[in-house]
C-alpha cells in the first residue's frame, strides 16, 4: 500500500514483539518531549502498537497507539489511532509510514478473521499544519475520509477496512 521508502528508520510492532527496549524508549520520549504527563504515558503503554526508531542508533523517533472505541455519533467500533513523532524527526515521512503500518496490521487481522472487533481506523488530526496541507475530503493513498470536526477543532477521519459492514 505504501511505496515511499524509509531507509534510515525501522518500524516495529511492539504489541506483538513485547520489545521492552522500544516500549521503554517510547515512554521516555513521551516524557522527555512533554507530549504526555507520566500517568497518561503509563496508561497508553497498553495501547502501544508501533515504535519507529533509527536503524543505526536505535533512538526512538515516534510511536502509534491504537485502542478499540465506539464513537457515539458513528455507533460502530473502530480502532482509534494516535501517532506521535519526536520533534527531531518530523518532516521525515515517519508518521506517514507508521499510519500505513498500523492500517496494514489492523486490516490484515480484520480480513483474516483474527480480530473483527473494529471495522476500521479513526483518528483526529490535531496538527494545524497537517489540517491545512492535507485538507482533501478523501486522502487518496490511505482512503481516510473527513467526517467532521471535534469540539477542539481537530479534523476527524475514518478509514473502514475492506469488507467491513455496518450492523
Amino acid at each position: 500500500m505504501n511505496d515511499r521508502r524509509l531507509d534510515d528508520f525501522k518500524i516495529d510492532n511492539v504489541r506483538e514483539s513485547g520489545n521492552r527496549e522500544l516500549i521503554d524508549g517510547a515512554f521516555e520520549l513521551w516524557l522527555a518531549e512533554r507530549a504526555l504527563p507520566r500517568a497518561e504515558a503509563e496508561r497508553r503503554l497498553d495501547q502501544l502498537l508501533l515504535v519507529a526508531s533509527e536503524r543505526d542508533s536505535g533512538r526512538v523517533a515516534g510511536m502509534v497507539t491504537t485502542y478499540l472505541e465506539t464513537k457515539p455519533r458513528l455507533r460502530v467500533p473502530l480502532w482509534t489511532l494516535r501517532a506521535y513523532v519526536a520533534a527531531d524527526f518530523r518532516q521525515r515521512d515517519i508518521g506517514f509510514h507508521m499510519l500505513f503500518a498500523a492500517l496494514d496490521y489492523h486490516q490484515d487481522r480484520f480480513t483474516s478473521g483474527q480480530d473483527r472487533s473494529g471495522r476500521g481506523l479513526y483518528m483526529e488530526i490535531e496538527n494545524p499544519v497537517i489540517q491545512r496541507a492535507r485538507n482533501e475530503a478523501v486522502w487518496q493513498r490511505s482512503r481516510f475520509v473527513f467526517i467532521g470536526v471535534n469540539p477542539r477543532g481537530d479534523h476527524c477521519r475514518v478509514r473502514y477496512f475492506d469488507g467491513a459492514r455496518i450492523d
